[in-house]
């Protein structure tokens, strides 16, 4: 195996044209994707850009044996688990594709805030005052593949920050209450956005006996969220927006429903990363726009659309240390070493994971 070392000392330019070769030996039995909040030489290198569901799903769609998936784990879980499925790799004569990682260190803090043990206690914990078959439990798309799991098997799904209302809703349909986890602030925008009243939505912090609630608080809410939230838009602030409306009165403020709820009901509207995107895309040269999201991509998309004024809705850059680790650096080591027939940092989910995760992704596919 060809050590990560040598690959370090090179340009730019030197990764990037080993990495063209690379692609122009393999055609189409690789695929290059990376997640918007890459840097920017990795999206210039990419074959398909997106965010993570998406990604994941075109990664299954895909008849090539390897993907290099620039993203965080969670993102390669899910492309492995529907890449992978049983009848794909019978399509492909028995024979797995392979998932790889640029950094398999590249995690998701949100992710982490939520174990499977931990969704497992939570089951139990509230089975002892409710009937626990009266919710259903949806895990963002921001979680692993052993909390998909649990949801799977517990009857529920999967959301995206585009989808939550559509599949809230569905929850809602299936059963009276809802569970949602790991991130509370999309829980608590989505459920007040399908009319549930903000008394029927508590919060449940783990490692607190009945997750810092009363018994009666635990019954009559309709939705309970798991106390989880992203480090990266928890850092905007409703005071960053009056700032901004302050001074730049005409400005349309939108952010990301990750961020705290007080901000999403303070902005203009909210939407997930692709909406934002489309925004940016569709607005009218000279309007000036506050795009709460991943520091690396609003500062694209104001290189991409100059004509338009960008501001920034917090005190500073909100970066992704997790998405930035994926580097031209890794990217032309993992590649190589898979060309050779030593393929690194490959990412396979235990089938009996795999499968029950599938079936709560089989909503929002």
């Amino acid at each position: 195996m060809r050590p990560l070392a040598e690959y370090e000392q090179l340009t730019n330019d030197e990764l990037k044209a080993r990495i063209a070769a690379v692609r122009a030996e393999a055609g189409d039995r690789l695929v290059v994707m990376a997640h918007y909040y890459a840097p920017d030489e990795i999206v210039e290198t990419a074959d398909v850009l997106g965010d993570s569901l998406a990604l994941a799903k075109k990664a299954a769609e895909s008849s090539a044996e390897a993907v290099l998936f620039c993203g965080v784990y969670f993102m390669l879980e899910t492309a492995d688990i529907l890449l992978n499925r049983p009848e794909k790799i019978a399509e492909r004569g028995g024979k797995r594709a392979l998932v790889m990682a640029p950094d398999l260190t590249a995690g998701c803090p949100m992710a982490d805030m939520i174990t499977a043990e931990q969704a497992e206690n939570w089951k139990r914990e509230l089975s002892e005052v409710v009937d626990f078959s009266d919710f259903t439990p949806i895990t963002y798309v921001n979680s692993s593949a052993a909390t998909k799991a649990f949801c799977g098997a517990n009857g529920g799904g999967v959301c995206t920050s585009a989808n939550a209302e559509k599949i809230v809703r569905w929850a809602f349909e299936r059963r009276p209450k809802l569970l949602f986890m790991p991130d509370s602030r999309l829980g608590r925008a989505t459920a007040l956005a399908l009319g549930v009243a903000p008394e029927e939505i508590v919060v449940w912090k783990a490692g607190e006996p009945l997750g810092g609630l009363d018994v009666e608080t635990v019954r009559a809410a309709r939705v309970i969220l798991w106390d989880g939230c992203c480090p990266i838009h928890q850092r905007f602030s409703v005071d960053a927006i009056r700032k901004i409306r302050a001074e730049e009165p005409n400005a349309q403020v939108w952010v990301h429903p990750e961020s705290p709820f007080e901000v999403t009901d303070a902005a203009d509207g909210y939407g997930s990363t692709t909406k934002l995107i489309d925004v940016v895309e569709k607005a009218a040269p000279g309007t000036t726009l506050a795009i709460g999201t991943e520091w690396k991509l609003v500062d694209r998309l104001r290189r991409r659309r100059p004509e338009l004024k960008i501001v920034w809705p917090g005190d500073e850059p909100s970066i992704c240390v997790d998405m930035s680790k994926s580097t031209l650096a890794r990217a032309a080591w993992v590649l190589e070493n898979w060309l050779a027939g030593e393929p690194v940092n490959v990412v396979e989910t235990p089938p009996e994971i795999a499968d029950a995760a599938f079936e709560a992704l089989r909503v929002v596919l």
